[in-house]
């Protein structure tokens, strides 16, 4: 729980966080081709499948997540872009998550959508370094809430994500920001989901801090 954070501030580090078995595929694929040493971080149990072959993917590029409705399929309710080919559509907050947080944060974009009217950009950062600090810089100056969701010791992931909006942001746009990530302790042994919902890391854990800086915003306007 403590290797984004030793890995990244390696020289000439490359690593790869992907959401699914489909992201694997894709990243071990990319740094194949890399000169220099490269990382790929993934869960050791199996995590959801929620992309797929056709879900573009480009190393050092993140991906945009969109929740559009109920499907009978849960990935057919999201839409995936290049955020370089995302435009803006004034979302409510966003969520940068990177690795099984992806789709916990996916859920959690239901959720926000669902009981609250709360839209949601998802940002899947499937490469953290080199990480895509534009995307990072525009979910702030567009929606001013960030939550940056990590399984991991909170702030490894979290704290690359602030520094980076920190240096990146103009000085006249707002932010709000939280970090969901495991809250400095030591692993325990368990199954997976369980130790999720011990860690605070399910979509509903971060549906409800990310409704708890809705509501700052809101009040504070």
């Amino acid at each position: 729980m403590e290797e984004i954070s030793n890995t990244y501030y390696l020289p000439n580090m490359h690593i790869a966080v992907p959401c699914d078995s489909m992201e694997i595929e894709k990243a071990t694929e990319a740094i194949a081709k890399i000169s220099g040493p490269a990382v790929v971080r993934y869960a050791r149990e199996a995590t959801p499948i929620v992309t797929n072959q056709d879900t573009p993917y480009k190393f050092g590029v993140a991906n945009i997540i969109r929740y559009r409705g109920e499907r009978e399929d849960f990935i057919q309710a999201f839409e995936i872009k290049l955020s370089s080919k995302y435009e803006s559509e004034s979302e409510d907050l966003s969520i940068v998550a990177c690795g099984p947080m992806v789709p916990e944060a996916m859920r959690a974009a239901y959720i926000l959508k669902e009981e609250y009217g709360i839209e949601t950009r998802i940002v899947n950062v499937h490469t953290v370094k080199p990480i895509d600090k534009e995307v990072l810089v525009r979910a702030t100056e567009e929606t001013g809430i960030i939550v940056a969701a990590e399984e991991h010791q909170a702030g490894g992931f979290g704290n690359i994500v602030a520094g980076i909006i920190a240096q990146g942001k103009r000085y006249d746009s707002p932010l709000l920001m939280d970090i969901v990530g495991v809250p400095d302790r030591f692993g325990e042994s368990g199954a997976p989901w369980e130790l999720m919902k011990v860690f605070g890391l399910t979509a509903e854990h971060i549906a409800k801090r990310a409704k708890r800086l809705y509501d700052r915003k809101v009040q504070d306007h």
